[in-house]
Order: structure tokens, then C-alpha cells, then sequence
């Protein structure tokens, strides 16, 4: 059977642009053009319809529906899936009322066998899935305390944070910066305890001038501000490698060398990380362990009697970019 990727290939143009029109995304972003492009190899080269199999849902909420660090995760759910004989939709829901609606017209349906929900979840959006019977998982959330009544499949951000800064710092850089987004989200509140508890492990004082946030995740802007303020640091973690790469760009413009001058760290494995001139060096949950959401979410699928799921990821890998080195300014 045909692939997306074999499609990608076929026509010369990116996966995300396959998978994203194959799985009903509405996004704006794909010309008619190129959608139609892709329709037609799909259908020449004898691709499978979805609607044939059983399907699950990924949902992203108040996300844009090509961003990267979803769009990863999209790619490995879909395949796992695939294994298990199950196609994929892809929803991209927003909190205006017709997309709301949109959703809630589909969870009545019942068309679709189970629910993997990421992005910017609130309280009142999960309400809506565990009102629903459908069976679903919340995907990528930080470590919370277990839940007795919500499926969820969680990241130990916290963890992250602190394995990511203290390799840096066994590298012995102590003048680390941190740029992150908005402590509104639970996810960047971990990273930060993660961040302060390694230093306080390694005892090193802990510059708090180095902690730079930005609501829009803006890495150029953040690493720019760092520069006006004239920050003095060796190494930064990033929270995740939208702000990494945006980092690397204005330190590369100012004729910062890295990693000689300085070393980047980011959290998360997205497109960019291999596109970046260097590669950038990231820690990340592995394709294998996030692949285990979909076998939960289908146990939950088969077995509808428990109250609630609960499985976290708390052993990360790094990827070993360009953007590291041992500190050279001791």
C-alpha cells in the first residue's frame, strides 16, 4: 500500500503538506492547487482511504495548524495508529463557537472511535470530552497530579528542564540563560522549577536576570532583549525550538559563533531541529514512547469500565546537534 511519505515523494513536497490534506485538515495554508495536486497522486497511486478503516481523532486546540511541535507528534500518532489498523483525522478546533460546535456535532456522531486532544486545553475544553462517551486521551500535557476521572498522557517537563540544564552545566557552563514563554502555561512553570532546581542541585547561584519570557515565544526577540540588557551567559535553554532556532538566527546575525561562543540547548524534536545550520541539540520524550498514547487510547477504546488512564513519559533522549560544546570562557 501506498504511503504519504511515497506521495511526498512522488510530487516533491513536503509530508506535513500530504498528511495535512489527506487527513481533512482545514487549513488555509495549502493552496487549492497543491491540494488538488495531492488528491489526484493519492488516488493514481492507489493510497487508501481513511474512511475505510476505523479512525481515531487528534485534536489540537487554539493551536495553528502547522505548528511544528504538533505536527511532529501528528506524524508519529498517524503511524502508530496505522499499525493498529486505525486511519487518522486531523481537527484544528479554536474557542470560536462554530469550531466548538464543529467538535461537538462529531463527538455526538460517534463516528469516530477515540480522541487524542492536544494544544492549549482548558478546563472548560475538556468538559466537553469527558461529557462526551467517546473515548479520549489528552495528549503532551505536563505532570499533573493523577486524576481519577481524565485519561491523560503526560510529560514531566520539570524533568526535562532539569536533565537539559545540568548537562549543560557538566559541560561547566554556571551562566545559563533561560528563554521561555508565557508562566501562564502550566508547561513553562515546570520548565522553570526544573531549571532552578539544577542549579540549586549543582550549587550555583542562580542569576535570575538570566530568565527571559516572551508571550509570543518570539526566540529572536527574547535573545535580542538578553543582548539590550546585556546579559552575560554562556549557555541557554530554550523551552522548546520555535524560540531555540529563533535564538540561534540572532545570535548568528550579531556574529555570535555557536556553539563556540555560545551553547544552545531546546526541548522537543521538531523539523527545525535538522533544517537549523547546525542541527540544534534538544532533549525529547522518543518516537517510541509517545507511539504508546495510541495503544492506551485504544485499550480505552476496549475497555470503557475505568474511570481514568494515567501514563507519564519521564526519560528523555538528546539529540546530539551542533549547538553544544564545553564552556571555553573558564
Amino acid at each position: 500500500m501506498v504511503t504519504k511519505k511515497e506521495i511526498a515523494e512522488h510530487l516533491g513536497i513536503s509530508r506535513t503538506a500530504v498528511s495535512l490534506v489527506l487527513n481533512n485538515t482545514p487549513s488555509s495554508t495549502i493552496s487549492t492547487e497543491t491540494r488538488n495536486k495531492i488528491l489526484q497522486a493519492a488516488k493514481e497511486l492507489g493510497y487508501r482511504d481513511i474512511e475505510v478503516s476505523p479512525k481515531l481523532c487528534f485534536v489540537l486546540y487554539d493551536r495553528d495548524a502547522n505548528d511544528p511541535r504538533y505536527m511532529a507528534d501528528l506524524h508519529i500518532i498517524e503511524q502508530a495508529a496505522s499499525r493498529f489498523n486505525y486511519g487518522l483525522v486531523f481537527m484544528n478546533i479554536t474557542n470560536n463557537p462554530d469550531s466548538l460546535n464543529k467538535l461537538q456535532k462529531n463527538l455526538d456522531s460517534q463516528e469516530i472511535d477515540g480522541y487524542i486532544v492536544s494544544g492549549d486545553v482548558d478546563e472548560s475544553f475538556i468538559e466537553l470530552f469527558r461529557r462526551s462517551q467517546s473515548p479520549y486521551i489528552l495528549y503532551g500535557f505536563p505532570l499533573p497530579e493523577k486524576s481519577e476521572d481524565l485519561n491523560v498522557a503526560a510529560f514531566d517537563d520539570r524533568k526535562l528542564a532539569f536533565d537539559a540544564t545540568q548537562y549543560l552545566i557538566s559541560l561547566g557552563h554556571t551562566r545559563i540563560a533561560f528563554f521561555l514563554g508565557s508562566l501562564d502555561y502550566s508547561i513553562h512553570q515546570r520548565d522553570l522549577e526544573g531549571f532552578c532546581e539544577a542549579h540549586e542541585a549543582s550549587g550555583i547561584t542562580l542569576d535570575r536576570s538570566l530568565i527571559q519570557i516572551s508571550n509570543e515565544e518570539n526566540g529572536y526577540e527574547l535573545c535580542k532583549r538578553a543582548e539590550m540588557l546585556k546579559l552575560d551567559y554562556t549557555a541557554a535553554f530554550c523551552s522548546n525550538t520555535i524560540i531555540q532556532f529563533g535564538v540561534l538566527q540572532r545570535l548568528q546575525s550579531t556574529g555570535v559563533s555557536v556553539p563556540n561562543d555560545v551553547s544552545l540547548i531546546g526541548s522537543g524534536y521538531t523539523d527545525l531541529v535538522k533544517v537549523s545550520v547546525p542541527q540544534l541539540t534538544t532533549y525529547y520524550v522518543s518516537e517510541t514512547e509517545k507511539a504508546k498514547t495510541v495503544a492506551l487510547l485504544i485499550d480505552i477504546i476496549n475497555d470503557r469500565s475505568a474511570e481514568g488512564r494515567f501514563c507519564s513519559f519521564t526519560e528523555f533522549v538528546r539529540y546530539e546537534g551542533g549547538t553544544v560544546s564545553p564552556n571555553r570562557k573558564k
